[in-house]
């Protein structure tokens, strides 16, 4: 490698000779560190090179064609001013392309970005988590969707939470949560190699909702619904009329025996919804059936009580050409029943109280209270995992058979229930009769 100075011109920038191998390089006489570098293959540019922080740096400022030796050595020039303040000119260079790409980039390529690569301990996001944060951007920031992320500010946030808070207070709360992780995405995908941020300094919906903000999250109580003690008899004994697949359409029954399946388990609708039949042991020496996907990414297999084989029974017979799904949908793209929407509004009717799918699972527990089951394992049934030493090695038992029990009580305690109101709604057509 040859290596020397000269009193570099444009016209003896191209008469330094190319080498044979490898590279060479001319240094200038004029402006210390400028260079010009001839590769082999006849490549010429220019390059400056210094100290940043004591450690050699050595950065290309463009081809010979393209920069003429004095607009070098102006840039030449400037480059060593800011490596003597400790900047790295390929540090800063890499840093101008991330802001520079990142100032386009929409709140929508983000979105498409961070559910196809995010990653938690558990691994990629769920299929419900990439839906629900699609339906935030395509809804409450539909406005906001094809505009550039650096464009979102604190004032924005304030005035559109404030808006959707005022009919909407909880899905406020979750749709800002998600932008917020969304524009973090942003910021750290188009942060400059040495950690600093291109776009959004501040993440705007945090400097908007920080305690003390301008705004702050929405005051969410905790639902308490559950169907009152002395209807559970009344509901069930809805649910075995509607369930008859003899008598009611296919989504009517399924949406029945959905509802039922909640009621004798506590389960989740996320969950039971998307039960398959390969999960379920009908025909066992303990029935069982297996939950995989679950809130808490803990997968668990629960015993069937008596009550809860003659509805999974049902939906048995009723399977149509071998499909996968218990609680299968006449139509729509995802093949379960995950809203049963129309059979829930008959519940709330004669329970008396406003319920909502998930309020199964809170009369569950409560059932489970009356029929005599204890804390610890109603706890196992509805796959709450506590923290405690007790709970982590004992009361979670993995053999299904040791909850038979339990869920046996639950399931004859419904019966006996859904016993006494027929003999009351008995007794009281009888009486309408006799009064007749």
């Amino acid at each position: 490698m040859a290596s020397n100075k000269h009193s570099i011109t444009d016209t003896k920038a191209y008469s330094f000779p190319v080498p044979e191998k490898g590279q060479a390089f001319y240094w200038d006489t004029k402006q210390t560190g400028l260079g010009l570098r001839i590769t082999s293959a006849g490549t010429r540019s220019w390059i400056v090179q210094g100290y940043v922080n004591g450690k050699p740096r050595r950065f290309t400022l463009g081809l010979l064609d393209d920069l003429r030796y004095q607009d070098a050595r102006d840039e030449a020039g400037k480059i060593r001013g800011d490596m003597r303040k400790g900047i790295n000119p390929l540090v800063e260079k890499k840093r101008k392309q991330k802001s520079s790409e990142a100032g386009g980039v929409t709140l929508r390529e983000i979105m498409q970005d961070y559910i196809d690569h995010k990653r938690t301990k558990h691994g990629p996001l769920r299929p419900s988590t990439k839906q629900g944060i699609k339906l935030n951007v395509e809804n409450e920031f539909a406005s906001w969707a094809d505009k550039p992320v650096a464009t979102i500010n604190r004032e924005a946030v304030v005035k559109r939470f404030r808006e959707l808070s005022k009919t909407a207070p909880t899905q406020t709360n979750l749709a800002f949560r998600n932008l917020r992780a969304l524009l973090n995405w942003a910021r750290e995908k188009y942060s400059a190699p040495d950690g600093s941020y291109t776009i959004l300094p501040l993440n705007p919906v945090s400097q908007a909702l920080k305690q003390n903000g301008l705004v702050q999250w929405n005051k969410e109580k905790p639902r308490v619904s559950r169907i009152p003690k002395g209807k559970v008899g009344d509901v069930w004994l809805l649910l075995e009329e509607y369930s008859d697949t003899d008598t009611q359409i296919a989504p009517t029954s399924t949406s029945a025996d959905l509802i039922a399946f909640l009621l004798l388990t506590g389960c989740r609708v996320g969950e039971a919804s998307q039960l398959t039949w390969e999960h379920v042991r009908l025909d066992a020496d303990v029935p069982t059936f297996h939950l995989e996907l679950t809130k808490n990414h803990n997968p668990i297999t629960l015993p069937i009580s008596d009550a809860l084989h003659t509805v999974l029974t049902r939906r048995s017979q009723a399977r149509v050409n071998g499909g996968s799904y218990v609680f299968p949908a006449v139509r729509g793209k995802k093949g379960y029943l995950h809203d049963p929407r129309a059979m829930m509004k008959r519940v709330v009717e004669v329970a008396g109280v406003s319920l909502s799918p998930h309020d199964m699972r809170r009369s569950f527990e409560e059932i489970a209270e009356y029929a005599g089951v204890d804390s610890d394992r109603r706890r196992v049934l509805l796959n709450h995992i506590g923290g405690d030493v007790h709970s982590a090695h004992y009361a979670n038992n993995a053999d299904p058979e040791v909850l038979m029990v339990e869920v046996q009580k639950v399931g004859k305690w419904i019966l006996n229930q859904a016993e006494i109101a027929r003999t009351a709604k008995e007794g009281g057509e009888n009486v309408v009769k006799m009064n007749g």
